[in-house]
């Protein structure tokens, strides 16, 4: 496997068309595809430190390398420094909120805002002072401010630590939920998984139970109601 096919799919994509296309010749071709994927490298290191990397690591003689007649046209990035980046680039995109990228834009429409705020309110969930106790065991939620259309609902990110049973409720309005991480399985034996948008009309009601891993996801609440007396009186408390 090349450098370059390491690379994430959605890295190799923005580099695409980057080398010299002029080149002819196999030692040509493979000396600017090793000078641009360096290049690409220090760029994506500049990107995710922020600091000013300067001239560290460039290729010598950059351009006999790009002729193939000088000392940098064999000179490639270092598989230390490579092994370095892409742990940190994993790092990066295993994180919030770039870890929710592919859902961007299905959250900005269930909070009705722009994919902007979305990110940004997303952002913070790295953050464990975001999350407070939402008033069951094993559950916490991070608020955020929707925009006009739900405007009257409760809007949440909700985490979920493993195996946790959410009791049975009925929902006196329209609830939406948008997976992000994790999984569970309701009472009616549906699995929802992420990137998965479930929708639950006034009138339905259910339970749920998450999975062995963590689960996280944006919720819309236009109003719902627990059997259990004491779970009532905790939501009458809380004003839910």
């Amino acid at each position: 496997m090349t450098e370059s096919a390491r690379l994430p799919r959605f890295v190799r994509e923005a580099l695409e068309g980057e080398a010299d296309t002029n080149l002819t010749g196999d030692a040509l071709a493979d000396a600017a595809s090793a000078l641009e994927f360096e290049r690409s490298l220090l760029a994506l290191e500049r990107a995710l430190s922020g600091d000013d990397v300067g001239a560290k690591g460039a290729v010598p003689n950059a351009d006999a390398a790009l002729q193939g007649n000088g000392p940098g046209a064999n000179v490639g990035p270092a598989d230390a420094d490579i092994e370095r980046l892409f742990q940190r680039l994993d790092g990066t995109v295993n994180e919030p909120p770039h870890r929710y990228a592919p859902f961007f834009s299905r959250a900005a429409e269930l909070f009705d805002l722009s994919e902007d705020v979305v990110i940004g309110e997303m952002t913070r969930l790295a953050d464990p002072k975001a999350w407070t106790f939402a008033g069951l065991p094993g559950i916490s939620h991070a608020t955020i401010q929707g925009g006009p259309r739900v405007k009257s609902a409760e809007t949440l990110f909700v985490r979920f630590k493993p195996g946790v049973y959410f009791p049975r409720h009925q929902h006196t309005g329209l609830e939406r939920v948008l997976v992000l991480e994790g999984s569970y399985e309701d009472s009616h034996g549906v699995q929802h998984h992420p990137g998965e948008l479930r929708e639950w009309p006034s009138g339905t009601e259910h339970s749920f139970k998450v999975s062995d891993e963590t689960c996280i996801f944006a919720s819309v609440v236009f109003g719902r109601r627990f059997y259990a007396w004491p779970l009532r009186a905790l939501a009458k408390l809380l004003g839910k």
